[in-house]
Formats: structure tokens, C-alpha cells, sequence
């Protein structure tokens, strides 16, 4: 309720910073079910669903939908390494066919550095052609301005978001949505800063305003 007071546009629960993989299902169900009961916006909720077992991510994204939140945050099946492209298709084409329902909505997260599966712009093109308005936006948390800014032009209908506060400005500038940080839920303000200044073309007051995130960071 206080991040959503500050500014923020949403509430990303059960990602990294949250340490989702660190509670069973049952678990990260009650949290989703409590939530709900605390009467968070449901449409500000983008709640993490990705697990190891595919079974585990289409109970949490249907439990997700029923409490209708905007878009679930989905990691890919990481435990197992050098998947092909096609195994990574077919993991999120199962997940899409099984939870059957269009309101689903999916921001693919990109976090090689701790998932040591990456999603490539390959994968990401197939699962935009066959899914189309169901795959909504990419979490990128690799630190890879190129990689993000690429993405970003590659995929103009998808909402990329940066997962390093340094980054926001150099994505924004190249098409990107914003960013879904650690370091916002303490100094989500400095972001906001820098995003308004951007949206109102002051470009000075967003470099500067970056060099104060960043800083802080």
C-alpha cells in the first residue's frame, strides 16, 4: 500500500528480491491468497509464477487470474541447463494451453545470472507469433543495456522493463516501459522522478535525475 502511494504502477510480488523460490506452492499460494484478502488492487499486481515443475506455475497462474491480477512475471523451468529453444517453447506453450483462460497475460523474466537459462529473442519471437496479445512484456534483469535496448526495438508491442535502476533512463530513451527493481521499494520516488521527466521531455532534468538514482543505487 506504501509503494502504491509513492507512484509505483504496480506491485511485482514473489520475484527475486521477494524470494519466491525460497517458499513451497502452498506457501506461495497463501501469499497470493493474502493479498487478496488485504484488498490490494488486483489490477496492480504482477505476481511471479515461474517454477521448476511445470504443474507448480499452472496452479499459481491460475490462482493468479482468479484473484485478477494484470499479468503474472514468469521464469522459465531453470533448474535443468543448455535447454533448446524449442524445450523452452514448449515449457510456456504448455503453461498457456493448460491454463486455457484469455485473460492470462505474461511478462517473460529474463535473469540469466541466476536462473542460467536465458530467454533469447528467438524464443521470445516464437512465443509472440503463436501467442500473440498473451504474452504481454519481458523483465530483463541481466544488466545487458544492449541486450535490453534490442529487445526493446525488436519487440515494440512488448512492455520491457529493466531490472537495474541505472538502466531506466537508456531504456526509456529506446522504447522500454520502465523498471522493476530491488532498490524501489525504498527510494521508488527517485525512479518516479526520473520517468517523469523523461514522459515531459526535460531531458536535463531526467539525466540528472538518473544520476541521483543511480547514486543512491
Amino acid at each position: 500500500q506504501a509503494l502504491l502511494a509513492q507512484g509505483c504502477n504496480g506491485l511485482a510480488v514473489l520475484g527475486t528480491t521477494g524470494e519466491a523460490n525460497s517458499f513451497s506452492l502452498e506457501e506461495r499460494l497463501g501469499l497470493l491468497d493474502h493479498l487478496h484478502a488485504a484488498k490490494l488492487p488486483p489490477r496492480k499486481l504482477l505476481l511471479g509464477t515461474g517454477c521448476c515443475a511445470l504443474t507448480d506455475t499452472v496452479r499459481l497462474t491460475r490462482r493468479a487470474l482468479d484473484l485478477g491480477a494484470a499479468a503474472v512475471l514468469m521464469l522459465p523451468p531453470f533448474y535443468y541447463k543448455a535447454v533448446s529453444d524449442d524445450g523452452l517453447f514448449a515449457s510456456y506453450a504448455e503453461v498457456i494451453e493448460r491454463v486455457g483462460d484469455g485473460r492470462l497475460r505474461i511478462c517473460l523474466y529474463h535473469f540469466p545470472q541466476m536462473s542460467g537459462v536465458p530467454l533469447s529473442a528467438g524464443l521470445i519471437e516464437r512465443l509472440c507469433g503463436r501467442y500473440g496479445e498473451t504474452i504481454t512484456g519481458l523483465k530483463d534483469s541481466s544488466g545487458d543495456l544492449a541486450g535490453m535496448v534490442a529487445m526493446a526495438r525488436r519487440f515494440p508491442g512488448l512492455s520491457v522493463f529493466s531490472g537495474s535502476d541505472e538502466l531506466l533512463l537508456p531504456l526509456l530513451e529506446a522504447g522500454g516501459a520502465g523498471c522493476i527493481t530491488a532498490c524501489c521499494n525504498v527510494i521508488a520516488p527517485m525512479a518516479l522522478a526520473v520517468i517523469d521527466a523523461w514522459r515531459q521531455g526535460n531531458h536535463a532534468a531526467a539525466v540528472a535525475a538518473q544520476a541521483k538514482l543511480t547514486e543512491m543505487r
